[in-house]
């Protein structure tokens, strides 16, 4: 099998641009061409680093994600009370009579979000296939 520098030795020599090399480094790089050449299976897969580094940044997101689910737990203990405290009859009322005069365009808000969901799922191509 031809090598790189094996292909560029020729390649001066029809030039007339070659040089000899020194015997040591002849033999430092027929030694070094001959082991690139080998496969080696003593080692770690290609993709090992790559699975370690994933590992890791998924160890990561899940403490991050924890973080945030602890976060967005004592946001909801400290607010439960303060929105208890707001539920009287008038306000439900209140709210009440603002949701039934403002019907239409609320269902239209809902519909409009649905849709544009349902059409970004539709319309845009699927992105994992290339």
């Amino acid at each position: 099998m031809d090598t790189h520098r094996k292909n560029s030795i020729e390649d001066q020599k029809e030039h007339n641009i070659y040089q000899e090399i020194p015997k040591a480094d002849q033999e430092i790089y027929d030694f070094l061409d001959r082991n690139f050449e080998k496969e080696n299976n003593d080692n770690f897969s290609l993709g090992f680093s790559k699975k370690i580094i994933r590992k890791i940044e998924e160890k990561q997101q899940r403490r991050f994600n924890v973080k945030i689910y602890y976060l967005i737990a004592i946001l909801v203990l400290i607010s439960t009370p303060l929105f208890v405290s707001f539920l009287t009859t008038e306000f439900i009322s209140m709210l009440f009579l603002v949701v039934l005069k403002h019907k239409f365009i609320i269902c239209f808000l809902i519909s409009m979000v649905i849709l544009i969901q349902l059409g970004e799922k539709l319309i845009n191509p699927k992105k994992d296939l290339h």
